[in-house]
């Protein structure tokens, strides 16, 4: 690029040439820059120069979603742009494709042809988030896809002769399935799959929600949009590898696990009892990290089990008088060595007696394995005081006991607080009282 400009001595045009660095940059570094910017900036460098016509069609991520707030105009143009540059796209290998867009701009035929041309380049992770529409058969076979999430009503009919032999994760969110045959036939179809993610709504045309996956390792289930609603739901659970389990669910349905796993990592959320409960907690045995919601039936429930190889738990108080179980529970996890107890579910304080604690033994954790305690959210009740001065002057290993602050407390009542916490006696001279406001959960 050449400028001219006016010479102060003698009015002579002197010529000055502009280096274009960044279009001699090679290749893959103008790919790094354009993925830093949205797909709709990165294809829009097209008309810049001969140089960047074509740099866009190589990027391995392509990204579309359409605003909220677009009128249908908009959306059809957002269609528009992701058509014909699915057209243009040159990559031998599209590792990541999102969209995410209204049907009433497309029909099915012409998405089959972008999600065949996206197979065609060996798709790696598929994001596809649409409002009611069918799967292409193109995705069927994609021999290629590793990562598939389907999520706003996307209608699930897998047929049976059809197999995602690469596929490891999964993600169901809110989609609508033909019937509860589709869902184990879309699961039989994906012989590798280790992760599995489900969240449900009320009227996704299910009621029994079977999960068969010999592969399996990690499920995360969400039914905390659906109400109860008696209608005899449940969800069957037949994964033999299993190790990471996630529940949410309030919609009240039961649910049974077969083929018994070894789990590792568990975290419960069920505000609701169901027939099999006691069975179900039965379950969960061996964890090593377990966090749980704890109701007046989940208590009763993990006062009987024998948590042997127990060393992570996050209790959650939900409304519950939970604080007479801590100390048989505790009794049951010999081998505890971090404790959280967060209050930020509870809305009315625990009734607790006046003996709580005084049991004649401490658990054998506090002498020999817990070194670390956490209360989240606290408000400086009677209970929670009287919770933090008993771990504190019966935990021996004990190494940090971390407290998180209210936020809405004052400052001068933090201050109140804190001095009197740190006057409490402490059996473990090693260890020390902190004071946080934030929580992150690690």
């Amino acid at each position: 690029m050449a400028e001219t400009a006016e010479n102060n001595g003698g009015g002579r045009i002197e010529e000055k040439v502009c280096e274009d660095r960044i279009s001699v940059l090679p290749d893959d570094l103008l790919v790094s820059i354009l993925l830093l910017v949205p797909t709709k900036d990165a294809v829009a460098t097209m008309i810049l120069s001969k140089r960047w016509r074509f740099v866009w069609t190589m990027l391995p991520t392509l990204e579309y979603k359409e605003n909220n707030n677009d009128d249908d105009e908009s959306k059809k143009s957002v269609w528009w742009f992701l058509k014909r540059s699915l057209e243009l796209y040159k990559s031998p290998f599209l590792e990541i494709l999102c969209m995410e867009h209204d049907p009433r701009c497309h029909t099915d035929a012409s998405f089959e042809n972008l999600v065949a041309k996206a197979v065609d380049g060996r798709v790696h992770k598929l994001l596809w988030s649409a409002d009611p529409t069918r799967l292409p058969k193109s995705l069927f076979t994609c021999e290629t896809l590793v990562d598939l999430t389907l999520s706003h009503k996307i209608l699930v009919d897998f047929p049976s002769s059809c197999c995602l032999p690469s596929l490891l994760l999964l993600c169901l969110h809110y989609v609508v399935y033909e019937d509860e045959a589709s869902l184990v036939r879309f699961l039989s179809s994906c012989p590798g799959l280790e992760k599995l993610c489900v969240k449900r709504k009320k009227d996704d045309n299910m009621t029994k929600f079977c999960v068969k996956v010999p592969t399996l390792w990690l499920l995360a289930y969400d039914n905390s949009a659906s109400l109860p609603d008696d209608n005899g739901g449940c969800l069957v659970i037949d994964t033999p590898a299993l190790t990471n389990f996630y529940l949410t669910d309030y919609s009240g349905d039961s649910c049974s696990i077969e083929n018994m796993p070894c789990f590792e990592d568990v975290s419960i959320d069920v505000d609701q009892p169901f027939p099999n409960i006691d069975k179900f907690f039965t379950s969960f045995s061996t964890v090593f990290s377990l966090e749980l919601l704890l109701t007046d039936e989940t208590i009763v429930c993990c006062s009987k089990i024998n948590f042997s190889r127990l060393t992570k738990c996050k209790i959650v108080p939900f409304d519950s008088d939970w604080m007479d179980s801590l100390v048989p529970l505790l009794n049951n996890t010999p081998r505890l060595k971090s404790l959280v107890v967060d209050y930020r579910s509870t809305h009315q304080s625990p009734i607790a007696s006046a003996t709580w604690s005084e049991r004649g033994y401490n658990p054998e954790c506090l002498y020999s394995s817990l070194e670390k305690f956490e209360l989240i959210d606290y408000g400086g009740r009677e209970e929670e005081e009287e919770l933090v001065e008993y771990i504190l002057s019966t935990s021996r290993c004990l190494k940090t006991v971390t407290i998180y602050l209210k936020s809405t407390l004052e400052p001068e009542i933090k201050d109140t607080m804190m001095e009197k916490l740190e006057a409490m006696d402490r059996f473990s001279g090693a260890c020390q009282l902190l004071f946080k406001t934030e929580y992150v959960n690690n």
